[in-house]
């Protein structure tokens, strides 16, 4: 009897709780929506990956042909693709005052 209380117990332990919603309620876990969309969620997972690949060879082929450390090139992208260019800008203005200045 012991036991089997002990394993209810456990059961009772491991039971998964939902995210919470705006409200901060605990949402009710719906499966067959994870289930739904598996395949297209791994389907854009390889895609991601193949993107990172294709994306790091060309900053690597870019920066080579530039003369240009591949660091500074996929800076350059990431804030002319994003929407901090203005504050990557100031930063790169700063860094070369400060290396001059103090080093």
């Amino acid at each position: 009897m012991q036991a089997a209380n002990a394993v209810a117990d456990m059961a009772e332990h491991r039971k998964a709780v939902g995210r919470k919603d705006a409200e901060k309620q605990e949402q009710v876990i719906e499966l067959d929506v994870l289930r739904e969309r598996t395949a297209e969620l791994v389907r854009l997972f390889y895609a991601k990956r193949d993107a990172a690949t294709a994306f790091g060879d060309a900053v690597k082929a870019t920066a080579e042909k530039a003369g240009l450390l591949s660091t500074v090139v996929r800076k350059f992208v990431a804030a002319k693709a994003g929407d901090d260019y203005d504050d990557a800008k100031r930063k790169a203005d700063q860094l070369p005052l400060v290396f001059e200045e103090i080093a």
